[in-house]
């Protein structure tokens, strides 16, 4: 009877297929993302092409009065435009000049997050553990707040093209070197996760080999990323966020109609045990709990996108730090709306199966694959809805992935080549290695897919896995932002630390898993209203959980509480080895390179250093200014302060720019 049920299960998904519409919608995602990339690397021109200091540069241009390079003028007395096919420089190509608006920006932080993790994995969380995970939506906004006043005031104001640039001018090139290497090995494990998760959905709906709907996502990624850089990059996240967010309302809009209603929903979730906001328990073995979605939650999304490179390199595509702070409000608005919907879609997915669990009877085989089946039982009738629903879900795949191939090409240009191997390349050079950096991390996560099929449990693999460097690096920039008396020996021992248990936390607790240790205790489902070919011969009975009390205890943990014992571990360990090995002078430490939230206690001598670490500082025989991204923060009276009216100019590498500046003599 067993092959009868397999039969049976294959039978209903052979009548759940893709129609010609869904793969017409599918493909004019593919041809879109693709047509992106072609535009900004071939038509889409600019003018004037400018240097990494956004100079004007041609060969054939006059200087003006400033010594800048201006374009020629025609015989009419009107200057000629200067156009370049694509990105002329790496400036442009990985930070768009820093001349992007602020809601495509926005739009492409969200699909940046939103990979198919969510989609998929966020409702199978709330199906099988209820709702208590919904809380996360309130770390989320905390996350927006702390990241808007805490980090982004630095990093506007060093405007650098890495993140980790900054802890060689707070500690030393080691600190940087140990970061940026955990983040390319963090990427690197990572973006297999981000391919394997729409090839399993269509893979669900298709039939299709998961090694070649891989292949296909890569390479359509890899073409329109290395040919547009990061302007094709953002332009595409912000219409794939729309297909994601359109594709998945309407399925959860046609579902909940179907289904009765949302009060349906909500009546069978109460009577399964789903609607649980608060369990209070503060047990930290607990998968879900109150404190551990909040605390861990609030941890986990403010050490992603505070100061990884990913969402960094796109705050410093944004002019000034206004924008930046706009385009987070929006992202932060945009990432709560999603992750409820996503949230709703679980209890969707429970009112429909509330008397029949698909992997119960066999219909699916991961939690991964249960939205997908849910959208091609309940709406895969109704002709392009699959595909839109797919191409919603592909598109959070090509966007996650875009973004990974080129932020993880500009640390490995400006961290590694540049910073750890002290090699500096020519911009032709440049160029290569950054666009042929694109093709071998695509190609490389291609060929790890392989390593995610051994997995099960998306949400939390990885979570578990980007906890580990986000937790970490977060840590130590923390440290050096907030703690203005920790030294390098400090960041250095509190980053390996907080790394090395980190890691033995979330690894030890993945193999324990993997060993049967540990399972996770999902709430009770049924089977009661099947039809009687799926559950011939099948028994639901409770589960039987293996004792844990034997296994190792920090084993045992929520996957909530790893990047918390990262950050901690290097802010406590990186303290503490400071204050032992000498703390540093606060007296003579730049300003620039603490948030500016810690100004009020630092002496006031220190401002008198202000940009003295920065090399977008003035030279040394130039005025020591205060940048408008700190001045708020730095209202320091003294008989040895001049303050410069509102408005008053200072020339900063170069360009002058008008704001309100205090000046120390």
């Amino acid at each position: 009877m067993a092959s009868g049920r397999s039969t049976l299960a294959e039978s209903l998904r052979e009548l759940y297929q893709f129609s010609v519409v869904d793969y017409c919608m599918f493909g004019a995602m593919l041809l879109l993302s693709a047509a992106c990339g072609i535009y900004f690397g071939f038509f889409k021109r600019n003018k004037g092409g400018t240097d990494d200091t956004g100079t004007p540069e041609s060969s054939s241009s006059d200087d003006d009065e400033s010594g800048h390079r201006t374009a020629p003028v025609d015989s009419g007395g009107k200057r000629k435009t200067q156009t370049t096919f694509g990105s002329s420089t790496m400036d442009e190509y990985l930070l768009g000049s820093r001349k992007l608006k602020a809601f495509p920006v926005a739009m492409s932080l969200v699909a940046g997050y939103i990979s198919g993790v969510t989609i998929l994995g966020t409702p199978a969380e709330i199906y099988n553990f209820g709702t208590q995970y919904w809380l996360i939506v309130i770390p989320i906004l905390l996350m927006g707040v702390a990241v808007c006043n805490v980090y982004l005031p630095v990093f506007c104001s060093l405007k650098l093209n890495s993140s980790y640039e900054y802890l060689e001018l707070r500690f030393n090139t080691y600190v940087r070197s140990i970061a940026s290497v955990m983040f390319v090995i963090d990427e690197l494990l990572f973006l297999p996760m981000i391919i394997y998760v729409p090839a399993l959905a269509f893979n669900q709906v298709t039939g299709f080999n998961l090694y070649v709907i891989g292949a296909i996502v890569c390479v359509v990624c890899i073409f329109y990323t290395l040919l547009g850089g990061i302007k094709a990059v953002v332009f595409t996240d912000a219409w794939q966020v729309v297909v994601m967010f359109i594709s998945v309302v309407v399925v959860v809009i046609i579902g909940t109609i179907a289904i009765g209603g949302p009060d349906v929903i909500w009546d069978r979730s109460v009577e399964g045990g789903r609607i649980d906001f608060f369990n209070l328990n503060p047990s930290m073995y607990e998968r879900q709990t109150f404190w551990a979605v909040l605390i861990g939650g609030f941890f986990y999304w403010t050490s992603f996108n505070s100061v990884n490179q990913t969402m960094v390199q796109r705050y410093m595509s944004l002019p000034n730090l206004k924008k930046a702070k706009l385009s987070i409000a929006m992202f932060t608005v945009g990432m709560g709306v999603f992750v409820s919907v996503c949230c709703y879609a679980g209890l969707l997915l429970y009112g429909k199966y509330f008397e029949c669990d698909p992997a119960t009877v066999g219909l699916v085989t991961t939690d991964d694959q249960l939205f997908p089946h849910y959208v091609m039982e309940a709406v895969g009738k109704l002709k392009g809805i699959p595909g839109l629903f797919i191409a919603g879900v592909f598109g959070a795949a090509l966007s996650s992935l875009s973004v990974v191939l080129n932020s993880t090409s500009a640390v490995l240009l400006e961290d590694i080549l540049k910073g750890l191997f002290r090699v500096n390349p020519s911009p032709f050079v440049a160029n290569v290695f950054v666009r042929g950096s694109v093709v071998v991390l695509g190609l490389a996560a291609m060929g790890c897919l392989f390593i995610i099929e051994k997995l099960g449990g998306i949400l939390s693999v990885a979570t578990s896995l980007s906890a580990i460097a986000a937790g970490t690096t977060c840590g130590i920039f923390t440290l050096g932002m907030l703690v203005p008396w920790s030294n390098t020996q400090g960041a250095l021992f509190g980053g390996v630390s907080g790394a090395l248990l980190s890691g033995w936390v979330s690894l030890g607790s993945q193999f324990a898993s993997a060993a049967g240790e540990i399972v996770p205790h999902k709430l009770p489902v049924s089977v009661a209203g099947c039809i009687e070919d799926l559950v011939t011969n099948v028994t639901l009975v409770n589960p039987i959980y293996p004792d844990e009390s034997e296994v190792f205890p920090l084993y045992r943990l929520s996957y909530h509480w790893i990047t918390p014992i990262g950050v901690l571990t290097v802010l406590i360990v990186g303290t503490a080895v400071s204050f032992i090995t000498g703390p540093r002078d606060l007296r003579y430490i730049d300003p620039e390179l603490i948030s500016p939230v810690i100004h009020r206690f630092l002496p006031q001598e220190s401002f008198g250093n202000f940009g003295t670490a920065s090399k977008n500082a003035a030279t040394a025989a130039g005025p020591v200014s205060f940048c408008e991204e700190m001045q708020p923060h730095t209202n320091v009276v003294s008989s040895s302060v001049a303050t410069v009216p509102y408005g008053a100019t200072v020339e900063r590498n170069g360009q002058v720019s008008g704001h309100e500046i205090s000046m120390m003599k």
